[in-house]
């Protein structure tokens, strides 16, 4: 007897089946996931073919070796930091990690069929920076990686006890606040503000970037999106 599935991997599967009573997670392809504090259940799902996860609590991805046939994975806005576990998809080709704490890149050499990544919003090592994205590159993969300016500040706010994302979306960088120890919906209200204005605050003001979350005037809005 398999362990008791996390409530929200329950939620998402009955959802996705259309089953409240018993939802069959063996038959399930495509699935998503949001505020997972475990992965139990996720490993009944064996025809998975696209996995994605918002907003979830647990330091490392979930192990893709119950899902050979797996192609895309999702995990954002959580509070990853590990991906040691992408190794058991052989026929993983897209993988989209954005804004979680992820350091270490190297498993993703180990998927031969990695066509494209998006880690923005990640604080990547140095190692990952200068041996790991360029053999991806070299290969032909596509990626979306963070600036040194942004992953900087990250480790900046790492300091401090401030657990924050930085990114940058459009025209625009964001600041978010990955996991759920901050937060109940990490995927919504990252605010606006410059690296510059960023950098200044962590020089001179931390008790206003504890709090910068509640400032009204820096969230997004229709007119200025």
């Amino acid at each position: 007897m398999g362990a008791v599935p996390d409530p929200q991997v329950a939620r998402a599967l009955i959802l996705e089946t259309h089953s409240p009573e018993s939802p069959n997670a063996t038959e399930v392809s495509y699935l998503k996931v949001r505020y997972a504090r475990s992965y139990a259940g996720l490993e009944e799902c064996r025809a998975l073919k696209i996995l994605i996860l918002v907003g979830c609590g647990t330091f490392a991805i979930p192990s893709l070796k119950p899902h050979p046939g797996l192609v895309q994975l999702s995990v954002s806005d959580s509070d990853v930091r590990m991906v040691t576990g992408i190794d058991g998809a052989h026929e993983l080709h897209t993988v989209d990690l954005p804004r979680n704490f992820i350091e270490d890149l190297s498993p993703l050499l180990d998927c031969a069929q990695l066509r494209s990544f998006d880690v923005r919003g990640n604080p990547l090592s140095d190692a990952t920076y200068s041996t790991v994205l360029p053999e991806l590159e070299r290969r032909g993969v596509k990626m979306v990686v963070p600036t040194l300016q942004e992953r900087d500040l990250m480790l900046r706010l790492r300091s401090i006890g401030l657990p924050y994302s930085y990114y940058r979306k459009g025209g625009s960088y964001r600041l978010s606040r990955p996991g759920l120890g901050l937060t109940d919906m990490p995927e919504a209200d990252h605010i606006k503000i410059g690296p510059e204005e960023l950098s200044r605050l962590l020089d001179t003001d931390h008790e206003a970037l504890a709090g910068i979350f509640e400032r009204k005037d820096l969230m997004p809005t229709l007119r200025d999106p």
